[in-house]
């Protein structure tokens, strides 16, 4: 008999039995069974242990190929209901908590869609980053992101091909490379200037010694960015396109980044069902996106009007976009409005995440933050930091670091689409699955980072300055590399080092353990960062 009713019924019993079945009725001379998975579901408490679940689906591949090893299986419905519908809020802490059960590589499915690996490890992520670029090269994007993009005109979220190649050379040649970045570097010291002078004020109008620091820092980061992309000082606009209206500097934020922003994190469960999605469109997200997208690209066009007068009024040709419009028709519209607002995106969004947190962790950590303002006063002496002192200061680079690392500011990349088969980390991968990096997991991944959940900056001195690029996975890797690293880097290392400089920070009594609240797949603080502010004695 082939079922034993007087066998206990466990789990691993009834794995047993049903693929007994299976090998019964390809025959033992059959050709050989290249894969068979059971799939168990793992407890979707992101907090809970991975423990033993109930079989959900068997898998079966029969070829005449060699046997491979794919990746292992984790339960597929499971995942529509708490990740299309997005209840977690969190799926990056999901798929970290699932690596401990299944390893740092494994395989999804949601929807009727492929099969999707997760990669949670830097090893794998920058295997599939690097020695398979050209083979993981079409990203497949939510219908938020599709259109947020201008349908993948944006470089950080297009195919790669002849257009985002000549997207990511215009900004590296005029905009991210040395000699831009050397040119702009008057604009970064005198924001940084502003922004210490500005805390001084806030700090002095304040009923009490405490700050909004979230609101400073950012009141100073978007206008840079925006001036830096722009080559001026941009002043409140008038915006026909909107209605006979005046865009003030904070509604030019909301218009550019933070709508977009909020925007992108709608959740299509349709996406995952594309026949679905196909005839039965989501047409209340689809009107919310085309409106989000139409007030930015008002803007944006009204800016490079603006532009385009004061250079035929004789304006001397200064920042990005004078650049580009010298490139006369090699652009179209699209691409041209993509070029001002992404760059302006990138530049606030990470480098305001990043100085958030690490202040967070530096108040929280006063031996931290005393040795840093050692480690300032030993090379700086009573002067303030500068760029070119940033080399000679491991320990803040360190800081900058270990916060990106613990608190990825974009956790989350694209889905991408593999079109030939590959193997990563020892895993088979075939063509027409897709890959998932995730971000925050391979920086927090405790096979490759001792006590990952810890912020400890002296962690990062392990690592030789001249391989910052290999510190964490954030900036990416290879042909996939952020072009706007560097920037970033110095822009978050700067201000970190003249604000110490200049303050002592503490934590609000109630806030030390505000550590927790995110916002959906970003890592923003669901509240701005309150902080105590004691000026020191320069």
């Amino acid at each position: 008999m082939l079922i034993d009713e007087q066998q206990e019924p466990t789990v691993e019993n009834l794995a047993r039995r049903v693929h007994h079945v299976l090998i019964q009725g390809l025959g033992e001379g059959s050709k050989k069974v290249e894969q068979y998975v059971p799939v168990f579901v793992c407890n979707m408490d992101r907090h809970s242990d991975c423990s033993s679940g109930g079989l959900v689906f068997i898998a079966l591949k029969s070829r005449t190929s060699k046997r491979k090893k794919y990746p292992p299986v984790v339960g597929a419905w499971m995942v529509v209901r708490d990740l299309v519908l997005f209840k977690d809020k969190v799926p990056h802490r999901t798929f970290y908590q699932w690596a401990k059960c299944h390893g740092p590589v494994y395989s999804v499915r949601t929807g009727l869609t492929s099969a999707v690996v997760v990669l949670n490890s830097a090893k794998a992520a920058r295997q599939a980053m690097t020695e398979h670029h050209s083979s993981i090269t079409a990203k497949n994007l939510t219908t938020a992101l599709k259109v947020l993009s201008l349908h993948q005109t944006m470089v950080a979220l297009s195919h790669y091909g002849r257009d985002h190649r000549l997207m990511k050379k215009l900004m590296v040649s005029h905009l991210l490379g040395t000699t831009p970045q050397r040119n702009n570097a008057f604009m970064r010291k005198e924001m940084v200037q502003k922004l210490i002078a500005s805390m001084y004020v806030e700090l002095k109008e304040a009923c009490n010694d405490t700050v909004n620091m979230s609101k400073i820092i950012l009141g100073h980061l978007f206008p840079f960015a925006l001036n830096q992309v722009i080559g001026r000082t941009v002043e409140p606009l008038y915006v026909e396109e909107l209605g006979s209206k005046v865009v003030s500097l904070q509604d030019m934020y909301n218009l550019i980044v933070g709508d977009p922003a909020n925007a992108a994190l709608e959740i299509n469960w349709r996406d995952f069902i594309p026949i679905v999605n196909r005839w039965l469109p989501n047409k209340k997200l689809q009107k919310m996106l085309n409106d989000v997208t139409r007030r930015r690209s008002a803007l944006v066009r009204a800016l490079i009007h603006q532009e385009k007068d004061l250079l035929s009024s004789g304006k001397e040709p200064k920042g990005y976009l004078d650049m580009l419009l010298k490139e006369g028709e090699i652009l179209s519209e699209r691409q041209l409005e993509t070029a001002i607002w992404e760059p302006v995106i990138e530049s606030t969004t990470t480098s305001h995440v990043a100085m958030v947190w690490a202040f967070f962790n530096l108040a929280k950590h006063p031996h931290t933050q005393e040795r840093l303002y050692k480690e300032l006063e030993q090379v700086c002496g009573k002067k303030a930091v500068e760029e070119k002192d940033l080399g000679k200061l491991p320990y803040l680079k360190g800081i900058f670091y270990e916060t990106v690392r613990r608190h990825s500011p974009l956790p989350l990349v694209p889905l991408r689409i593999v079109h030939e088969d590959v193997e990563i980390d020892g895993y088979h991968v075939p063509a027409g699955w897709e890959i998932l990096i995730n971000i925050w997991g391979a920086n927090n991944y405790e096979g490759e980072w001792k006590n990952s959940e810890e912020w400890k900056s002296e962690r990062q001195l392990e690592f030789p300055m001249e391989e910052d690029i290999y510190r964490t996975m954030v900036f990416g890797a290879g042909n996939r590399l952020c072009a706007g690293w560097t920037q970033a880097v110095t822009i978050a290392s700067l201000i970190i080092g003249r604000i110490v400089q200049n303050f002592e920070l503490k934590m609000p009594t109630g806030h030390e353990e505000d550590y927790d609240t995110i916002i959906n797949t970003g890592t923003h603080r669901l509240r701005p960062l309150i902080s105590i502010l004691t000026p020191r004695n320069l």
